[in-house]
């Protein structure tokens, strides 16, 4: 198997598809976060927004939670593919 050069293992780090999937889970972890501080604020405070608040805190924070999920198992899967892929090769 082949040494990769840095060049390269930035090149694959900083590509388009991996792009996307820095992109999702950054805006999953935001999403988490906003949803949880929501939560907690309408909580605490008693709400303007009461019931419907904590609904769309609630699945602001679940929102946040898959796409997180999903973009780091992502990560992984496209790691292993295309680990496969050049091995193949």
């Amino acid at each position: 198997m082949a040494t990769v050069g840095p060049r390269e293992a930035l090149a694959y780090a900083l590509g388009r598809e991996m792009a996307v999937l820095y992109a999702v889970v950054v805006g999953g972890y935001v999403g988490l976060i906003l949803g949880a501080w929501f939560g907690a604020n309408w909580a605490l405070r008693g709400g303007g927004a009461g019931l419907v608040g904590q609904l769309l805190a609630a699945a602001l924070f679940l929102a946040g939670f898959v796409a997180l999920l999903g973009g780091l198992i992502g990560f992984v899967y496209k790691v292993i593919a295309d680990a496969n892929d050049a091995a193949r090769a």
